[in-house]
């Protein structure tokens, strides 16, 4: 079970990171922080962040955790 949280938190990582790259490209998060208009891309963004986030402390706790 702890390589599979590994494997999986760093799937999810990696994917948060593509899709956030992605969204990114239109400038999406720096016209909400400006303006305050969100559309699809900047919640995509949002989501990509969070999703890398959360991958992270996936692949930390299967690290950490002693099985």
């Amino acid at each position: 079970m702890r390589k599979s949280l590994i494997i999986v938190g760093f799937i999810l990582f990696i994917v948060g990171v593509v899709l956030g790259f992605y969204a990114s490209q239109r400038n999406c998060l720096i016209g909400f922080i400006t303006r305050g208009y969100m559309n699809f891309w900047t919640a995509m963004e949002i989501l990509g962040g969070l999703t890398a986030l959360a991958g992270i402390i996936i692949a930390l706790i299967g690290l950490i955790k002693k099985t």
